[in-house]
């Protein structure tokens, strides 16, 4: 067993499913290696039945609240979180995922053996209401060279697998105010900064999506966002102009088609 202290780093906010929640905590109780702590942002005001599961799996799980008077985002909420972690070794996890039993233990030996190694993260299986039936496997590549190319057009890391440095994300500028693409962003500014990065081809998260996230992910928001997004990895320096326009030209109409096509571009083009 790899002997290397970790901060498990969540955020839950009032509008999170109590019993999805308590899912995802079971399945970190349950893990082959358990997280040193679980820091949990408490993004708001939340009610007693978020409360209660956070009471019941508080001793189990070393649960260090940290509570935000109001509900600031998840960028800002894992910023606050960030400067709470103890351990350098930080894993991210959503209130409404499933983790697999050995996801920490394989990741953990993966660092042991590769020391230069600043980000991993692990493939996940996308479900609806069961995480034994997946519908779909978002794969991601595993080497740092393919993971560079591919965050070109492409956000190389299924952010609910990741585990990194914290001394490395806040060399590259922590989380910010990149709404709708705070992971995305961070890994960018990671990937400039020289950090080594990593996957593992294995799914070692289960990630929910049967509560019509792929139908939400759409509007002049999001299309917004995603101009945004991909104007300041050009003003970084990390797409040329020529990867600029072809990004913008690709990604924005998807934000703007009705829901369920794009719901299906998702699970039929963009998953495996």
């Amino acid at each position: 067993m790899c002997e290397i202290d970790f901060t498990l780093l969540m955020s839950v906010y009032g509008k999170d499913s109590p019993q999805a929640f308590r899912d995802a905590l079971e399945s970190v109780r349950c893990a082959t290696i358990k997280p040193s702590e679980l820091c949990l942002v408490i993004d708001g005001i939340i009610d007693d039945r978020l409360e209660s599961v956070i009471e019941a799996y508080r001793e189990s799980l070393n649960i260090k609240t940290v509570r935000l008077a109001t509900n600031v985002g998840l960028g800002k909420a894992l910023s606050e979180g960030l400067h709470n972690c103890k351990h350098e070794w930080i894993a991210r996890f959503d209130s409404d995922d499933i983790c697999h039993p050995k996801r920490f233990e394989q990741q953990l030996a993966f660092v042991s053996k590769n020391q230069d190694v600043d980000i991993i993260g692990t493939w996940v299986g996308e479900f609806e209401s069961d995480p034994d039936f997946f519908h779909a496997i978002k794969k991601t590549p595993t080497l740092h060279l393919e993971i560079i190319k591919f965050a070109k057009s492409r956000n190389p890391f299924n952010h609910m697998s990741v585990m990194y440095k914290k001394s490395s994300v806040l060399v590259a500028g922590g989380y910010q105010d990149d709404y709708l693409y705070e992971d995305y962003a961070l890994w960018v500014r990671m990937l400039q900064k020289g950090c080594v990065t990593a996957n593992i081809p294995e799914i070692l998260v289960y990630a929910r999506t049967g509560n019509g996230m792929e139908i939400r992910r759409g509007g002049l928001k999001y299309a917004k966002s995603e101009i945004k997004a991909q104007w300041n990895f050009y003003r970084l320096g990390f797409l040329s102009k020529l990867e600029l326009v072809k990004n913008l030209a690709v990604r924005v109409p998807v934000r703007l088609l009705p829901g369920s096509i794009r719901k299906f571009i998702y699970r039929k083009t963009l998953r495996r």
